[in-house]
């Protein structure tokens, strides 16, 4: 397994639960703060790792150089 893969497996999993906890901190609390974050930063980490997978992933799908 390369390192791009390991990387983009990573930071789509650090986007998932970033924006499971913004859903808790919008949904369930009610001065919208989740471990001293809003859920406006939680969704804006998400954004970060995502375009972060996003991004891994293409450089690995893309054909190589010989």
């Amino acid at each position: 397994m390369s390192l791009k893969r390991i990387l983009a497996y990573v930071s789509g999993l650090i986007a998932v639960i970033s924006m499971m906890l913004a859903v808790i901190a919008r949904a369930f609390l009610m001065n919208k703060v989740l471990f001293g974050l809003s859920a406006l930063s939680y969704l804006r980490i998400t954004n970060t790792m995502l375009l972060f997978a996003i991004t891994f992933w293409l450089f690995e799908c893309r054909p190589k150089k010989e």
